[in-house]
């Protein structure tokens, strides 16, 4: 379950694991898949609007919300490095899915958020590699 994480109340070591997680882990992954992609090949990255600073209005959350923001910003260098050779990559938010990690609270659920991320994914091109999407479409603010 995502902890809210405040000011006064938060452990270095479980920040330290959500950027292992959502940072370096997809950092790695797609580096060790690299030698196996070529021109057409796309990357998607699930990311989280709560990475975003422009859509931040509440706060908190500081582990997850600097994860995502680190994923981000891999994102959006590995876009510049890749495009070269003819690889887009997207940073895609999959909605307040209906998971364990939010005890099923969220708007939207797993097979509705993983079609809008594919729908995303079909979209994706050079022209607009590195943007940050919603499943549902809209862009979000960095």
């Amino acid at each position: 379950v995502l902890g809210k994480e405040s000011i006064e109340d938060w452990d270095p070591a479980t920040i330290d694991y959500q950027f292992r997680v959502n940072a370096l882990g997809p950092l790695l992954v797609t580096q060790c898949l690299l030698k196996n992609l070529s021109q057409g090949s796309k990357i998607g990255f699930v990311t989280s609007r709560m990475g975003s600073m422009g859509d931040n209005g509440s706060g908190g959350y500081y582990g997850y919300r600097m994860s995502k923001a680190a994923l981000n910003a891999a994102g959006v260098s590995m876009a510049i490095d890749l495009k070269d050779q003819g690889i887009p990559v997207a940073l895609l938010h999959p909605g307040f899915v209906q998971t364990e990690m939010v005890n099923n609270a969220g708007n939207v659920d797993a097979d509705t958020a993983a079609k809008g991320l594919l729908k995303r994914l079909d979209e994706l091109n050079l022209e607009n590699t590195g943007s940050f999407y919603h499943a549902n479409g809209d862009s979000l603010p960095w």
